[in-house]
């Protein structure tokens, strides 16, 4: 029986001393572990997804990348005005991609640093990835806001919109 005890006051130890390093871990980290991080909706009304605001505002400093819609990420294609980043893995950039899309898979962006590096800082990037059910265009769109780019935008609707829209599109690598 002292041996059953023992467990348990050791157990009820582990269980207080865990609280109490979550709690001031939550006080000290500036976005919180979960109880401090806010919400963001990304999407439209009938679309909308949550993600951690920390995801899209890596600095937290407000100069956030947001969500850009069909309609003005296809007119920043038509004039131009922005660079495309496609989140998705090479498999799927070459099934099919937004026509002069660069592949930048957001899980091998450490490889990509040396080409990021010759980018001007304020060209205007749109990332985006498979659509509403993929988040790695949000993912890749707060790598280059904390990289120092600071035109960023995010198309949520991704290569299903683009696509089911008949803008232009190419597949292969």
């Amino acid at each position: 029986m002292n041996q059953m005890n023992k467990l348990i006051k050791d157990i009820l130890t582990l269980i207080i001393l865990s609280t109490l390093l979550g709690i001031t871990a939550q006080a000290v980290l500036p976005n919180g572990i979960g109880l401090k991080t806010e919400i963001t909706m990304v999407g439209d009304d009938s679309t909308a997804v949550a993600v951690p605001a920390v995801s899209i505002n890596p600095n937290g400093n407000g100069d956030a990348a947001s969500n850009i819609s069909l309609e003005n990420a296809h007119a920043a294609y038509e004039n131009n005005a922005a660079l495309f980043f496609d989140a998705r893995s090479p498999e799927d950039f070459s099934s099919g991609h937004i026509n002069q899309a660069i592949n930048l898979p957001v899980h091998a962006f450490m490889d990509s640093l040396p080409y990021l590096e010759n980018l001007n800082l304020s060209r205007h990037i749109i990332t985006y990835c498979d659509g509403e059910d993929c988040n790695a265009s949000i993912d890749l769109a707060a790598d280059l806001k904390m990289m120092g780019f600071s035109n960023v935008n995010f198309f949520f609707g991704g290569w299903q919109e683009w696509r089911d829209a008949g803008y232009p599109i190419e597949s292969g690598p």
